[in-house]
């Protein structure tokens, strides 16, 4: 299998806060300690002028908190805005208002709220209310008016039941323009890992096509990377730039293991959620009226 490297990658995710408002019963959050930053808007700046350079990379504003918790994110989507092929976002939409909606849609161009089934959410994503949320996104979905796309997403457990999902799919099919339900992972503590092991092991395409930046700077390797710290990380970009990381040992190293399966990496050798191809995980269900 032959993955050529970009000169840069093609999609930056960039966490602009670890912290979270919720405390979501299935997230990966539970196995990780400290999870509370911000990330600086000066850090902010500097990834974004590094990546404006090129101008079709997919940015992505959020990883393992709720982006909407930082206090400058319409200065935030003001800077990225009308610069880059995508920008993407998910949020739980327990934060969204009216003086966030005009900046959202500036600055966007998709964004997914993280639901879940009207009968399992409020048990599921603790302290929140589904007929609370459900309104504040109905009133931002009438404020878009189409001009970015929408994403509905859910996690499907084992607990579960396809009851719940096709309800789901009910509610919001004729709401949003893609929905989705994918499979819990890591629930086990094992990031990445579902419950079913997938057992045709292939490359994953991930470091080849994308670099996630913590809140701190660090480079994780992929958003199954919740937990890498100064000793594990991919480099930080405070120290370097992100083009320098993207081409230094580790990342080429990381690759090798990819392309032979020979896998080491503490964090690629047990998970379960490597992507084959670029936009397609392979787990879980989406549908889309476009």
């Amino acid at each position: 299998m032959f993955l050529k490297v970009p000169l840069f990658p093609s999609r930056v995710e960039i966490e602009l806060v670890s912290d979270c408002n919720l405390r979501c019963t299935y997230c990966p959050r539970h196995y990780v300690n400290d999870l509370n930053g911000y990330i600086d808007f000066e850090l902010f700046k500097k990834i974004i002028d590094e990546i404006k350079v090129y101008p079709d990379t997919i940015i992505v504003l959020h990883r393992r908190g709720e982006s909407l918790l930082h206090p400058k994110i319409n200065e935030m989507l003001e800077l990225v805005s009308g610069k880059f092929a995508q920008v993407q976002m998910a949020t739980n939409a327990t934060l969204l208002n009216k003086d966030k909606f005009t900046a959202l849609v500036n600055g966007l161009s998709f964004i997914s709220f993280s639901l879940d089934s009207p009968e399992n959410y409020n048990a599921t994503r603790v302290p929140s209310k589904y007929e609370k949320v459900e309104s504040k996104i109905l009133d931002f979905l009438e404020f878009n008016n189409g001009r970015i796309k929408t994403q509905a997403s859910m996690v499907k457990t084992s607990a579960t039941s396809d009851k719940s999902c096709e309800q789901f799919k009910e509610i919001w099919a004729d709401r949003v323009d893609r929905v989705r339900v994918y499979e819990e992972h890591s629930s086990n503590g094992n990031f990445g890992s579902l419950a079913h092991p997938r057992l045709d092991r292939q490359p994953c395409v991930m470091p080849f096509y994308e670099m996630l930046v913590y809140d701190n700077g660090n480079i994780g390797r992929c958003n199954h990377d919740w937990d890498s710290d100064d000793s594990n990380s991919m480099g930080n970009v405070r120290d370097k730039k992100l083009k320098d990381i993207w081409h230094g040992d580790k990342y080429s190293k990381l690759r090798k293991e990819h392309l032979s399966l020979l896998l080491k990496d503490p964090i690629c050798k047990s998970c379960d959620s490597w992507y084959p191809e670029i936009g397609n995980q392979g787990t879980g269900d989406i549908y889309g009226r476009n």
